[in-house]
């Protein structure tokens, strides 16, 4: 019961709002910080199309918060103040679908008419828009060397092109891009208490969970019980296949004697393959679930797994997520490999909501800039991680390490270029009965391409804007 009513109080800033809790209202919800100078845009209008992410209950948003929350109604008071200190109007259409948004701005584009300045959507469906040139280069308009408030730059890959950054993240914004990722493992605490098996967790507040450490956990968390195999981990291969290939130090974007290559034809990334194929067909081959092509939850919330390799969506964005339902549930990142920094863990994304850009159609850039400087500012009490972190472990979790797992993997996940075919390669070959230089070599032409239509343009975009 404890666990369910942290993780209301979680709800109730970021996915719903009980009447019932209006009370703590004051103590939950944070003012915005405004620091905004007063520069008069002589009641500019800004059109602002605006979509839900997919992991939300309801069609409705505020900026992405659900109506008539805490956070909800702090966005609308902040939008208020930002029109009143820049003397501006923002006209905001809700809309629960990135693409009939992105249709809508085709049509502008091709009319030469005027329907947003702003959009905010789902990545994958600003890309080609991105590559089309219809946005605006926002390095002159934004000082998006601060990454804490508009993103990273993995974070921002599908944004990145050629000279530019087309797209930021209200990354200073609570809670809205943690639903993200898709490489955290969710661990029943009970169940690891009640076979007497090492809580993990040590490993990686060590600096010591690596793949090796992986599969000693996995034979020492799969055990009888009445007759009935309780299974270490389950997982989709897939999920797995993808978070092998990043665990070892390896970004899909790689640059060997200055040239672009995928991280997957390197040294580090030949080697992550080849022991996700041992792990997953010999060595661990008894410890994990045998049904590794559904991606459900259910194993794991029945106990017949300790452990379930998953997305952070999983965990908390809806009301039927785990952590709503289970007040025993530890978090983990995905095991490192040798070439990895200690530590420093990565996962995968193949879209993020609320990517946000100026069309080139926008009536006055200039002004659209200084409203979204002004709009994504962060809350105040909660200008840092650290504040973050101690919401985060006093309203959803029981310990810190958790919410530091999730801040990490956050900030260091990188786009898999699923819509691009990219994920394909590490997410079959863990599960292929071909080695991975045969898997290697019938690819070879496929990622050549992904290379020289992809990866070369993105990366010459973050060289351009963050000089690395």
């Amino acid at each position: 019961m404890k666990k369910i009513s942290k993780f209301m109080v979680f709800f109730l800033s970021v996915l719903f709002f009980l009447s019932a809790c209006q009370s703590s209202q004051a103590e939950i919800a944070p003012e915005y910080i405004s620091d905004v100078n007063s520069s008069d845009l002589d009641g500019l209008e800004i059109k602002w199309g605006f979509s839900m992410s997919r992991y939300a209950e309801d069609t409705d948003n505020v900026f992405g918060f659900i109506p008539e929350t805490a956070f909800a109604d702090q966005v609308l008071e902040h939008q208020k103040k930002v029109e009143s200190d820049l003397n501006c109007v923002i006209t905001v259409d809700n809309n629960s679908n990135s693409s009939v948004i992105a249709s809508k701005l085709n049509v502008e584009l091709a009319t030469g008419g005027h329907l947003y300045d702003l959009i905010s959507a789902d990545s994958s469906v600003l890309a080609s828009l991105v590559r089309g040139n219809y946005l605006v280069g926002l390095s002159s308009y934004l000082d998006v060397q601060n990454t804490e408030k508009w993103g990273t730059p993995n974070q921002l890959q599908n944004m990145l092109w050629k000279d530019d950054l087309y797209g930021v993240l209200p990354n200073a914004w609570p809670y809205l891009l943690y639903t993200v990722p898709a490489g955290i493992i969710a661990v029943n605490e009970h169940l690891v208490s009640k076979i007497g098996a090492t809580d993990p967790r040590d490993y990686v507040e060590n600096k010591g969970w690596t793949w090796d450490k992986f599969e000693e956990t996995l034979a020492a968390c799969t055990y009888e019980d009445a007759g009935r195999t309780i299974y270490s981990i389950n997982f989709h291969s897939d999920y797995f296949g993808i978070n092998m290939f990043l665990s070892n130090g390896v970004n899909y974007t790689a640059v060997e004697d200055g040239k672009v290559i995928c991280g997957i034809y390197t040294d580090a990334g030949r080697s992550a393959l080849e022991r996700g194929q041992r792990i997953l067909n010999e060595t661990c081959a008894d410890y994990i679930y045998p049904d590794l092509t559904s991606n459900t939850s259910d194993f794991f919330y029945n106990e017949d797994c300790v452990m379930y390799l998953t997305g952070t969506g999983t965990l908390f964005s809806t009301a039927d997520s785990l952590l709503y339902k289970m007040d025993n549930l530890g978090v983990l990142p995905f095991p490192q490999g040798p070439n990895a920094i200690p530590g420093k863990y990565h996962s995968y994304y193949q879209q993020i909501p609320y990517s946000t850009c100026i069309p080139i159609t926008a009536s006055d850039v200039e002004g659209t800039a200084k409203v979204l400087n002004a709009m994504f500012e962060p809350f105040e009490g909660y200008e840092t991680k650290e504040d973050m972190l101690e919401y985060m472990t006093e309203q959803i979790f029981f310990d810190k390490r958790d919410s530091e797992v999730v801040f990490d993997i956050v900030s260091g996940a990188q786009y898999n270029f699923f819509w691009e075919g990219g994920r394909d390669l590490p997410a079959n070959a863990v599960k292929s009965t071909e080695t991975i230089s045969q898997l290697f070599e019938s690819n070879e032409d496929k990622y050549n391409a992904l290379v020289e239509d992809y990866l070369e343009p993105q990366y010459e975009g973050r060289l351009a804007v963050y000089g690395e």
